[in-house]
């Protein structure tokens, strides 16, 4: 196998298109990064992008834009696992510093085992994920209320609400950051609000509009909320909305960790496709003397 490296993200989506295409809903977030940053210049530390083939057919795709995990994405999982060693060599050779990957599972495992060994690191499971698809609603909004996009006077609450997200998903902002985080999906529109009663109880947004299929993230009721329905009935009502837009099916994202969600959001239609890992990389704790 042999890796080839690309110097832009559009050289690299050239030859990694139909790759991403023939699974669109697995390969959504390297799909939308493609999409999203094929313009943009970069000014100081570039994207890591690379894939490994045999024979000329892409094994494994790998996509790293700063300062977010490396990406990784196989075509078939034996042949992703058996990439991965010449991945990680030619990270060596060229001193690349992985802090973070997302990928499937066993893609992930195997390239968590090869880092950690040839850097003296340990691994943290960040999130075990599951990957859902849905193609059509089966179970409409159960609750009373209404679906409706978010304004700028729910920020008042919305940037507090994403703070509280975040801290449970182990995916850390600062106040100012989850503020600048809502102003912008704002703008693009992709923020929505479950509304009881006139009073915001939910939230969710719309996000990777790639080209067959898009996204539902950000799901979240306050503690004080929960056990009522009203994520279900949003991601439910948003769903739909977004296959009334045109796209052919939604996928998200769900924490292995809470059965709740994993079981409403196949109620709702969503069916697994495949496990994820987010893991990061530290360095190796040591026994303290006695």
């Amino acid at each position: 196998m042999e890796v080839t490296r690309y110097s832009s993200i559009p050289a690299f989506y050239a030859d990694v298109e139909s790759f991403l295409l023939n699974q669109e809903d697995r390969a959504g977030i390297m799909l939308g990064n493609s999409l999203r940053f094929k313009d943009k210049v970069w000014e100081e530390e570039k994207p890591f992008l690379a894939t490994v083939k045999k024979g000329g057919e892409i094994m494994l795709a790998a996509m790293l834009i700063p300062p977010y995990a490396l990406l990784l994405l196989e075509k078939e999982e034996a042949e992703g696992v058996a990439a991965v060693p010449h991945l990680v060599q030619y990270l060596i050779r060229e001193d690349f510093a992985i802090h973070k990957i997302m990928s499937p599972k066993a893609v992930g495992k195997a390239f968590s085992e090869e880092w950690t060994k040839a850097h003296s690191l340990e691994e943290k499971v960040l999130m075990d994920l599951r990957l859902y698809t849905l193609q059509s609603v089966i179970q409409q909004a159960a609750r009373p209320g209404k679906l409706r996009k978010a304004t700028q006077a729910d920020l008042t609450f919305l940037p507090q609400w994403i703070l509280e997200m975040t801290e449970e998903t182990n995916q850390l902002m600062t106040f100012d950051e989850a503020e600048e985080y809502a102003r912008a999906r704002l703008e693009n529109e992709f923020l929505f609000i479950w509304e009881e009663d006139g009073r915001p109880v939910s939230m969710a947004a719309k996000t990777r509009p790639n080209i067959k299929g898009v996204s539902v993230n950000l799901v979240y009721t306050p503690r004080d909320l929960r056990g009522r329905g009203y994520a279900s009935a949003l991601v439910a009502s948003l769903s739909d909305l977004l296959l009334q837009e045109g796209f052919e099916f939604c996928t998200l994202y769900t924490d292995l960790a809470n059965p709740t969600s994993n079981k409403i959001y196949q109620n709702i239609g969503y069916q697994p496709v495949c496990d994820y890992v987010e893991l990061k990389f530290d360095q190796k704790r040591t026994e303290s003397p006695a």
